[in-house]
């Protein structure tokens, strides 16, 4: 049985005091990079599950927001150093241990782009964008139930002897009683259930989704190139053990209003594979 499914996540900027970008809360949702906070909707295998959930996490999270600051969704934004230089003492992560897991279809070296802003010599801060991160998941599935049998004792009585006491208070403790003691099969019930999974997403299956998902939406929602930060160049995809995410739509209004969309064209991809 193949499980398919849609996963969908929106970074976004926190901006504070003189809409400065700021930190979120620990205990929000964040980005591996702490400065961007994430909006986490469940996966699910249609259209209406998919949007509705994120939609409801976005709302959720921008609930939160306590008074004077507020959520944003952008293709590029300024972080001061003071805020940049927070974020990076609170990676919990190993330097590099993200950026070694994205991948490219096109060859594109991550290392070759930068997003600090550079005046004279020194680092006055970085440019930061949100992006809109899709997660294909198509898992074979087999599963195998183990079942347990539940027995009552039936007891067979062989016949009676008594003892040669001939105390009547101590008669009933000289009796024997011969028996053989059986057991009858009651029901049989499931114990449990084992699933095994495995990920049908192999290698030529994702870059040609990626190529796909870069040729119908890249253009159309990406920011113009002199404001494109690294991460905002086609081609980019993480692997995943439930399968791979896609990773270079920017998160920008444009592309939160037609995520309907962008959903529904990914679902399609996954009910292509049949066609390899």
């Amino acid at each position: 049985m193949l499980e398919r499914s849609i996963g969908i996540e929106a970074e976004f900027i926190l901006l504070g005091k003189e809409d400065k970008a700021i930190v979120p809360p620990s205990n929000w949702n964040r980005d591996g990079f702490p400065l961007l906070g994430e909006i986490r909707g469940k996966p699910g295998k249609s259209v209406a599950d998919v949007v509705a959930s994120f939609f409801k996490e976005k709302l959720l999270s921008e609930a939160r927001v306590r008074k004077g600051h507020q959520i944003v969704y952008s293709d590029i934004t300024r972080v001061p150093l003071a805020t940049y230089q927070q974020a990076m003492k609170q990676v919990t992560k190993a330097k590099g241990e993200d950026i070694g897991k994205v991948k490219n279809i096109y060859g594109i070296n991550i290392d070759d782009f930068s997003d600090q802003i550079i005046s004279k010599g020194k680092i006055q801060g970085i440019h930061a964008s949100c992006g809109l991160h899709i997660h294909f998941s198509c898992i074979k599935v087999d599963q195998t139930e183990i079942f347990e049998d539940e027995y009552e004792p039936v007891i067979l009585p062989l016949g009676m002897t008594m003892g040669n006491n001939t105390n009547i208070e101590d008669l009933a403790d000289a009796i024997i009683r011969p028996e053989i003691r059986l057991y009858k099969l009651v029901k049989t019930e499931v114990k449990k259930t084992l699933k095994a999974t495995a990920n049908q997403l192999n290698r030529p299956a994702v870059e040609w989704i990626v190529k796909q998902m870069d040729e119908k939406f890249f253009d159309r929602f990406a920011p113009a190139k002199d404001k494109r930060t690294k991460y905002r160049q086609p081609g980019f995809y993480e692997l995943k053990p439930h399968g791979f995410e896609y990773r270079s739509l920017p998160a920008n209004s444009r592309s939160l209003e037609d995520l309907p969309e962008i959903v529904k064209f990914a679902l399609g991809l996954l009910d292509s594979l049949n066609e390899f």
